[in-house]
Order: C-alpha cells, then sequence, then structure tokens
C-alpha cells in the first residue's frame, strides 16, 4: 500500500505564479562568477578543481566548485548539492569518470555559511519563515539553479547533458529545481527531504522536520501560517513538473525522510522513472553500503545515456 501512496498535491492557488516571478527575479541577477582559486590533484592529473563565488537571489554571493577536464571536450555536467547542515565535497571521483561536477554550498552552510546572515535561532529552516517570499528555501532553490547556470557558463556550454543529482536535502532542491527550471536530462535524487508537508509533520523525528515541529511544539497558534508556507516548498506540489527521466532511491526505515514521503512524491512525477529501495537511510547502520549501487547506477546513466526501456521494468531493490 505504502508503494502506490499518492496523497493529493496542496498547491497554493498562487503556486506556478510565484516560482514563476521568483525565477523572473533571478534571471536579472547576473552571476558575476569569479574563479577564487583553483587546485590540482596528482592522483587525478587531467582534472583541476576550481572554487567559484557568484551572485544568487537577493544579490547574495554563493560558492560552489567545479572539477573539469583540462582537455576541455564536451562532457556530461553533474550539479550537485550537500545534505542538511552540511557542506560540498569535491567529487573527484565521479569527475575521473568522465564527468564535469559543479557542487553548490546553499547559503547558510559551507563555504556559502556567511551568506546567511541572520539564520533564525530555531533552525536554518525557519529562517524567514513568515512568507515564502522571506523563506530561506525560496534562496536556496535558487542557489542551485544558479550554480547549474554558473557551470555551464565556465564550461563554455560545452557540456553534452546535464544531470541534477542530490541526496536528502539537495534531493529536494534538485528535484524543484528541475521542475522550475526544466533543464536537467536526468534527475538523480535520493531520499528528498520536505515531502508531503502534512504527513512529514507527523512522521519525521529527526533532521529538519524535528526543527520545525520543535518551532510548532513552542508556538502552536503559527501552524497554519507555516503549513502554508511550506506547501510552497513541497516537493509534491512539485513533481508533477519533472517530465525528465527520474531515478528516485529510498530508505525502508529512516526517522529523517521517512519511505511514504518518498513515495509521495516519486508517485507525482510524470516522466518515466524508477525507484530503488534500501533497507535504511540517515542511519550509521551497515546496510547502509548498499547505496553504493545507487550511485553506481546513476553514474551508469549519466555516462552512458538513459535508455529507451528505462523506467519499462520494475528496478530490482534491495
Amino acid at each position: 500500500m505504502r508503494r502506490q501512496f499518492k496523497p493529493d498535491h496542496t498547491k497554493p492557488k498562487d503556486f506556478d505564479l510565484f516560482w514563476q516571478e521568483t525565477l523572473h527575479k533571478l534571471d536579472t541577477i547576473d552571476p558575476d562568477p569569479v574563479i577564487s582559486s583553483k587546485e590540482h590533484s596528482s592522483s587525478h592529473p587531467n582534472l583541476v578543481l576550481e572554487y567559484v563565488d557568484f551572485l544568487s537571489l537577493d544579490g547574495i554571493r554563493i560558492s560552489g566548485q567545479l572539477i573539469h577536464w583540462k582537455d576541455d571536450l564536451p562532457r556530461p555536467l553533474v550539479v550537485y548539492s550537500h545534505g542538511y547542515g552540511g557542506r560540498c565535497m569535491p567529487q573527484w571521483s565521479w569527475a575521473s569518470s568522465g564527468l564535469n561536477c559543479f557542487g553548490v554550498d546553499i547559503r547558510g552552510f559551507g563555504l556559502s555559511h556567511d551568506a546567511l546572515r541572520e539564520p533564525s535561532h530555531w533552525g536554518w529552516v525557519l529562517t524567514g519563515i513568515q512568507s515564502p517570499e522571506t523563506s530561506v528555501i525560496r534562496g536556496a532553490v535558487c542557489d542551485y539553479i544558479q550554480g547549474a547556470r554558473v557551470a555551464e557558463r565556465l564550461l563554455l556550454n560545452s557540456t553534452t547533458h546535464h544531470t541534477y543529482q542530490g541526496v536528502s536535502f539537495a534531493g529536494a532542491l534538485a528535484l524543484k529545481s528541475a521542475a522550475v527550471l526544466g533543464a536537467p536530462d536526468l534527475l538523480a535524487v535520493g531520499v528528498p527531504t520536505f515531502g508531503w508537508t502534512e504527513g512529514r509533520y507527523i512522521f519525521v523525528k529527526s533532521g529538519s522536520g524535528a526543527q520545525i515541529n520543535h518551532y510548532l511544539a513552542n508556538h502552536p497558534e503559527r501552524l497554519d501560517d507555516v503549513m502554508l508556507v511550506m506547501r510552497y516548498f513541497d516537493p509534491v506540489n512539485f513533481a508533477d513538473g519533472v517530465h525528465c527521466p527520474a531515478l528516485v532511491g529510498l530508505g525502508l526505515k529512516d526517522d529523517v525522510v521517512p519511505a511514504k514521503t518518498v513515495y509521495a512524491i516519486a508517485n507525482h512525477l510524470t516522466g518515466k522513472k524508477e525507484i530503488m529501495e534500501f533497507p535504511v537511510s540517515h542511519t550509521d547502520l551497515p546496510e547502509e553500503r548498499l547505496w553504493d549501487s545507487f550511485e553506481q547506477y546513476w553514474l551508469k546513466l549519466t555516462i552512458e545515456g538513459v535508455s529507451e526501456d528505462f523506467g519499462s521494468i520494475p528496478f530490482p531493490t534491495s
């Protein structure tokens, strides 16, 4: 029953207009990318890592990192980000398989930590929760989108195709960016967070959802207002706007991103999709190593391209 779970979307009436206007506002901002430094790896002599700063929504300067091949031949591009509270790490192994990779540190995290000047003391996700226009999640989606555009510009438009990738927090950002921008050739997301706002409030026990619950426990009068704002950022409400092939991974046991919230998202996707199930996610258990097959599979799809029969045969679960 859980696998077929598909709750009705809860899009506010101005949901599409809100994101159209957000993208239009972002379009007016020249990202003005600046390469602040470069690094080379003796283990990967054909690759170079460049640290890049660029302007995003509200004129905030965001930091990212681009690993690319020195030969400048057209190659697939992978855009990625990080988990909640984390930071991007250079993905040398992905790049060495024949890819260019651009990681975005979202405002308030990693190299972009100082870009968020006044984070909420209740937790990052509550910053600007008073309205969708001021919510930090709006800026985070724009940071991911702008990062994808910057990578394309720096690579001189020589990319062959694009994959938007992310796990947990980054998975939600990748999915929402794919819907708003409509740009990637493949979406590869594991346990995307923020899904199914109402159910997440009930089931989640840790992470950003727990921060929201703690806030509401202290401000119960704000429940309806917070739920309304979060509907503008619920991946369930974006999923029908994702038309590219999508690979989705989930953990059957997960206190941060419960499986039911991921099915709620995946079952609204309109393009070809495959879902990979794993015993656990967001744990320290040894079964987490099974997620290596998720990474191997989306890398294969990115390098070789998505086959015609993608999504037509159920993928064997772990």
